[in-house]
């Protein structure tokens, strides 16, 4: 599994921007002054909002919610950033089928890029084998601000308001470890995804069985939920940073939310 041993809370500093001519240009590059790798270029009256902002702001807004882990993922130059808090307690805890357990994950992010902006995404997270699970539409639980206000109390509001989607997801994957999803279903299932390239779709398909016993699951649908996303928790690696910002990670987390849809037509 993947450990983050950078700092997220580096020191940025700004430099202008100049052709190789030398003409000044109204632009400010943004520096990780650890390393000095440019992590964007941004105009002069760019908001910048720290790693360590979101980080304060969001532990501010905990204060009465239990954590049980944080983890730090950063990309390849430190440009993008994500810390996942594992909650605990707090009727936050939910089993799904005798002894596999699920509670909530909150991932914050932010970036320098001048194009993400800071936010939070909710999710699941599998205590037996440590999945962190998506959930339904991304839409109904991810935020995400363009401007930097520091109020904590309604950040809270926020995401606690989606504490009861959360659990009407537990409810759906209650339902589907009594519906069955065999490997044939499965196939059919990943020979559907277009942006899948062939090989991925064949060690997809190839992996199914082989997940599903090694994490002790049936061939349900919230079996078939949870292939996906031990294979992008576990399976997935980058060349350098997180696993997170793989093209990998990325195209089986889009495939475990197109999962909702399809079982819910089905």
């Amino acid at each position: 599994m993947y450990i983050e041993e950078r700092n997220p809370f580096f020191k940025i500093r700004s430099e202008g921007v100049h052709t190789t001519s030398g003409l000044e240009l109204n632009k400010l590059a943004v520096i990780n002054d650890e390393t000095d790798d440019v992590l964007g270029i941004v105009s002069p009256n760019y908001e910048l909002v720290t790693n360590e902002m979101v980080n304060d702001l969001f532990l501010d807004s905990m204060v009465n919610i239990e954590v049980k882990e944080v983890t730090d993922h950063m990309d390849a130059i430190t440009r993008k950033w994500k810390r996942r808090f594992i909650f605990d307690g707090n009727g936050l805890n939910f089993e799904i089928i005798k002894g596999d357990f699920v509670g909530i994950a909150l991932e914050i992010f932010n970036g320098y890029d001048a194009r993400t902006a800071f936010g939070y995404e909710l999710m699941g997270f599998r205590y037996v084998c440590s999945n962190v699970l998506v959930m339904g539409k991304q839409s109904l639980f991810k935020e995400s601000y363009a401007h930097y206000v520091n109020n904590p109390e309604k950040l809270r509001v926020s995401y606690e308001m989606k504490f009861e989607m959360f659990k009407e997801n537990v409810d759906i994957w209650k339902r589907w470890s009594e519906e069955s999803f065999d490997e044939e279903t499965f196939k059919e299932f990943v020979e559907g995804r277009s942006y899948l390239g062939e090989k991925a779709k064949v060690a997809m398909v190839d992996s199914y069985t082989r997940v599903l016993n090694s994490e002790g699951l049936d061939a349900t649908k919230y079996g078939a939920f949870n292939v996906l996303t031990f294979l992008a928790t576990h399976e997935t690696k980058a060349r350098n940073g997180s696993n997170l910002f793989s093209n990998a990670f990325k195209n089986i987390n889009r495939m475990a939310a197109d999962l909702y849809e399809y079982c819910i037509a089905a």
